[in-house]
């Protein structure tokens, strides 16, 4: 049974919300849906203390010929030995996509960020990852109470 899904992160804004690549938002969404601990690794690199939340992030999109096409060969050379490439429209003319690279995941869904436990409340990045007077970042005691809850966790299934 699967308890936890981790996954990578590519921004994250000061209010929690993420931007990774497509997909991450349903693992997200299917964590909630389980029970499961959803957790982002975030490296402070991804941290972008300029863009508020989620829906401030530029989300790249690619060619939607990408959804609307396929490639392949042409059966009858692969037979013989030519091979012949051929695209294939796998939609109806005149069909649109919409293809994003990445998606945004609300910090809501976020169980824990770099060891900052959310605790089903919004993360303060900028807070987090501040280094107190020791060098030490703010999120070193939050990474220590998760993890601590996550042994607690383990030896109660």
């Amino acid at each position: 049974m699967i308890r936890t899904i981790v996954v990578g992160v590519d921004r994250v804004a000061p209010n929690g919300d993420t931007a990774n690549k497509i997909g991450t938002y349903q693992l997200a969404i299917t964590a909630r849906y389980h029970g499961c601990q959803f957790i982002v690794a975030a490296p402070t690199t991804s941290v972008d203390l300029y863009t508020k939340s989620g829906a401030d992030i530029v989300i790249e999109e690619r060619y939607e010929a990408e959804i609307l096409v396929q490639t392949g060969f042409e059966r009858q050379g692969v037979l013989e030995g030519r091979l012949k490439r051929v695209e294939v429209q796998v939609a109806p003319v005149g069909t649109r996509a919409w293809n994003p690279s990445f998606d945004v995941t609300p910090a809501e869904l976020i169980s824990a960020m770099d060891g900052q436990y959310l605790a089903n409340k919004q993360i303060n990045v900028q807070y987090a990852f501040k280094k107190d007077a020791k060098g030490e970042r703010h999120g070193l005691a939050a990474e220590q109470l998760l993890a601590a809850q996550a042994q607690k966790n383990d030896r109660t299934l």
